[in-house]
């Protein structure tokens, strides 16, 4: 009950601030035309100018630029320069402050992550956990440039802790709707979700997937009993980490060389192989086994078919290719670029366009 009143009494101040901000450079304004006006007008009389030259004188006078082509004479003349000069720099003084009272606290609000993010086509992660880290490291280690915008409950400061350059963040809770909203996820082109709490991150995934019905959404599941719930919520895939992390210290002790590769792929850094995908077209009505013995001679390994959504490992032989199949392929480390290079014009547009392309 106390939550959404604090909530909207915080809307109801910042409102306000922000009203009684733009009326108070509306006050500075009338007040600097009723200096100009008046000191203008006044000048003139007492020196026998036209109110032309008058005003002249007193914006000139009042910004202290001082040309000096005209000048009080009488006392009256110079009595109203000396209060002209006083208030021009007054107006002046109050300016630069409200002006940069405004930036400052701007820049603030970025920096602690109470923003509304307004671009387009860019990559939302919900959640500030080791896993999403790792997924932001990694996402920037394979040359994606596009923007990444983190939501999490946690302050800035931790965050930029982890020296991840980058990212913008939107502070606040990623159950809420508002909070979402705030990132543009109905504008993101992918979204991953890694609260450390099963139940928060099924509710997250049912909110995104109802503010962007095409964006490629992938959760973090705890329990592998909860990746099908996850699933229903709306990801399109599912990655359980604690039961991949079991298997994989079991599979080191029976099966130590299958484990050790996992490892390799898998590193952040200095890693010598990769995995990357590439699109089939070329070899669409050939078989499996053409693509492979070609892409061979390219250092390229592929291992699986990715067709429709679904993965089909290690295909047999006369496996027959389809234009929209997507092949995943074992690269030497570094070859993103050489690839997506390689592909055909306009397989070569959806590789560069900001974020991952969708799933088939």
């Amino acid at each position: 009950m106390l939550a959404p009143l604090a909530t909207w009494l915080r809307r109801l101040v910042r409102r306000i601030r922000n009203i009684a901000r733009r009326y108070l450079l509306f006050d500075i304004l009338v007040i600097a035309v009723t200096v100009w006006v008046v000191s203008g007008t006044l000048f003139s009389l007492v020196e026998h100018l036209s109110i032309f030259n008058g005003l002249y004188w007193a914006l000139v006078t009042m910004t202290t630029v001082g040309y000096g082509d005209i000048v009080p004479h009488t006392a009256a003349g110079k009595i109203i320069a000396m209060l002209t000069i006083t208030a021009g720099i007054a107006v002046y003084t109050a300016t630069i402050s409200v002006i940069a009272g405004s930036i400052v606290e701007a820049a603030e609000k970025r920096r602690q992550g109470y923003i509304r993010y307004r671009g387009v086509r860019h990559i939302v992660v919900v959640g500030w956990t080791p896993a999403s880290e790792a997924a932001i490291r990694e996402l920037r280690s394979r040359g994606y440039t596009g923007d990444i915008v983190l939501v999490t409950e946690k302050p800035s400061t931790v965050v930029r802790e982890a020296d991840i350059e980058g990212v913008t963040i939107v502070r606040g809770d990623p159950t809420r709707r508002e909070t979402l909203l705030r990132a543009n996820v109905p504008k993101a082109n992918m979204v991953i979700v890694s609260t450390n709490d099963d139940a928060s991150t099924a509710l997250v995934v049912l909110s995104v997937r109802g503010l962007n019905t095409h964006a490629r959404i992938v959760a973090e599941s705890l329990h592998p009993e909860n990746v099908e719930l996850m699933h229903k919520a709306g990801a399109d895939i599912v990655v359980p980490t604690r039961d991949l992390g079991g298997r994989m210290l079991a599979t080191s002790l029976i099966e130590p060389g299958a484990a050790m590769f996992i490892e390799t792929i898998s590193r952040a850094e200095e890693r010598p192989v990769e995995l990357h995908e590439i699109p089939a077209a070329s070899w669409a009505g050939r078989s499996y086994l053409e693509a492979l013995l070609e892409l061979r001679e390219k250092n390229l390994t592929p291992v699986a078919v990715r067709r429709r959504g679904t993965l089909i490992p290690n295909p047999p032989n006369d496996f027959t290719l389809e234009n929209d199949d997507i092949l995943v392929v074992l690269a030497p480390a570094g070859t993103a670029p050489a690839l997506i290079a390689a592909l055909p014009t306009e397989e070569r547009r959806l590789h560069s366009q900001p974020g991952p392309r969708p799933i088939q």
